[in-house]
């Protein structure tokens, strides 16, 4: 495993656990909600647009990634 991909999955997860109420983790609030559209071809929801409201009562994780 790549070392600095492992660093920054340990800074995220530890940053998840230190909610103290002054910032959207932990806060008891939702997250905004945004819509993105899904560009992955292989994607069963492929060009459409999804965000954080269409999984609401789940948990997921979210990943942004940019490439040129």
């Amino acid at each position: 495993m790549n070392p600095r991909f492992s660093l920054h999955a340990w800074v995220l997860a530890l940053a998840g656990c230190a909610g103290d109420g002054s910032g959207i983790v932990g806060s008891g609030e939702p997250a905004p909600d945004w819509k993105l559209v899904d560009v992955n071809p292989d994607s069963a929801t492929y060009e459409q647009a999804r965000g954080p409201s269409d999984y609401a009562g789940s948990v997921s994780g979210w990943y942004f990634a940019h490439a040129t």
